[in-house]
């Protein structure tokens, strides 16, 4: 701070009060600018600690939902950051609904952060956000290895599924090899998926044959921590509660109406063991004008395995994984041992002689 102008500096002709108002200019003038200067430094600090939290935001989501943002930017320092922001944005609804049941609706329910209410919302928060960070990191499914799906000449002995205005096998030009039954090719991942449900932006991610039961689990308990929120904040009747959670049932109600349908057409989906692709494809009829039959209805419960993996036990923890291999499934009047085999002789045999 550079020093006060004082008396002997000033001009021989000012009175003291002219003077003393000089002094008082200049104090005020180098003080003014002492503040601006550490209102700047302030906040510069600042912006530099925002930036660390939105690059370790961003390496959080790399971690977790596996997102290569390598593949996102447009220079080495400039990140297009609009892929990921349907990511973001749902982490931000989690969040939002997090905060308004902990910090709005038990304060005004007079309720406990370990009351029964909010453990089983926590719980619900915790297997949403387990089953989001499955779904986003899970690869869906590729098409394997080796050549006996990539030469042309040959084609895949346990595939059933053909061109659907020829007879042709299904010969992908774009990955250059032979898609396997209900595979599909990704134009935002560019490859072939296994058993390719649709492209979900808000993951970030494919929905396929590994990872959809996660994405289903992440439906399931979004939806209900919603629903729970939003009825247990109905029942505060008070206008003041109702001033406080109106922004909270607004969300809940938005949440819901999306995701409830969502969630039970995805539930339709598993137990008819259809994808979404499939579903679309089952409007189409054939040129009888039959209805679509889908060959891979095998019952409810064998439906629901392919999905949510054999043991019923764990169908609600995001773990584990799907029945077979995403390549073979079962189809009615075809066994299904031979469908979960491995490829040798004897099952060449034995899908020859079915085919006939």
């Amino acid at each position: 701070m550079a020093p006060i102008l004082s008396k002997e500096k000033l001009p021989q002709k000012l009175r003291p009060e002219d003077a003393a108002k000089v002094v008082v200019q200049k104090v005020s003038i180098q003080t003014g600018g002492v503040v601006v200067d550490e209102a700047k430094t302030a906040m510069n600090n600042i912006g530099y600690w925002v930036d660390q939290c939105m690059h370790s935001s961003a390496q959080l989501l790399q971690a977790l939902c596996c997102i290569d943002l390598e593949k996102f930017t447009r220079g080495p320092e400039k990140p297009a950051l609009h892929s990921q922001l349907p990511v973001m944005f749902v982490v931000g609804l989690l969040v939002m609904m997090y905060s308004a049941f902990v910090f709005a609706y038990l304060p005004a329910a007079g309720l406990a952060l370990n009351s029964q209410e909010s453990l089983v919302f926590h719980a619900f928060v915790f297997l949403t956000l387990a089953s989001f960070a499955q779904a986003a990191r899970t690869d869906p499914g590729n098409i394997p290895e080796g050549s006996e799906w990539r030469d042309r000449n040959r084609p895949p002995r346990n595939t059933h599924e053909q061109k659907r205005f020829s007879e042709e096998p299904r010969w992908c030009r774009k990955s250059e090899a032979f898609k396997p039954d209900r595979a599909h090719f990704c134009r935002a991942m560019g490859r072939v998926v296994l058993r390719m449900d649709h492209h979900c932006p808000w993951l970030g991610n494919t929905v396929g044959w590994a990872n959809h039961k996660y994405f289903y689990l992440f439906l399931a308990y979004t939806s209900a921590a919603c629903s729970l929120l939003g009825m247990n904040a109905l029942r505060l009747k008070t206008a003041l509660t109702t001033f406080l959670l109106i922004g909270t049932e607004a969300l809940t109600f938005l949440l819901t109406s999306i995701l409830v349908p969502f969630f039970l057409f995805h539930t339709w989906l598993i137990v008819r063991n259809l994808t979404t692709i499939e579903f679309c494809a089952s409007f189409a009829k054939t040129e009888d004008e039959k209805p679509y039959d889908n060959p891979y209805d095998v019952g409810i419960y064998r439906n629901v395995c392919a999905v949510l993996g054999s043991s019923p036990l764990v169908w609600w923890a995001p773990v584990g994984g799907p029945m077979g291999d995403g390549i073979n499934f079962p189809r009615k009047g075809l066994p299904e041992y031979f469908l979960l085999s491995d490829e040798d002789t004897l099952q060449g045999l034995q899908y020859q002689m079915l085919r006939v």
